[in-house]
């Protein structure tokens, strides 16, 4: 899986390895209900079990720009745990 991270990526201090580790990890990816929104929401806990929120673009070869990651927000805190149960 190639993943290119946009410096949006890191604004709330998470380093790209995270990030990467929650993408490539991630089972169920989410992908918006808006036809033609090509981005996607990784969930899923950090190689140190920290729960994460990572949206990325996906690109026509498969590939992921990584825009967006945290710490899990109480908003998604249901599709993590579906996210989990699938692991």
């Amino acid at each position: 899986m190639v993943i290119i991270f946009r410096s949006s990526a890191s604004k709330h201090g998470i380093t790209h390895e995270r990030s990467r580790y929650v993408a490539e990890h991630c089972v169920r990816p989410l992908y918006p209900a808006s036809e033609g929104d090509d981005l996607v929401l990784f969930l899923g806990p950090d190689s140190n079990e920290v729960p994460l929120e990572v949206v990325a673009v996906e690109q026509a070869d498969g590939g992921f720009i990584v825009i967006h990651a945290m710490r899990l927000r109480p908003k998604y805190v249901a599709e993590y745990a579906e996210e989990m149960r699938c692991r």
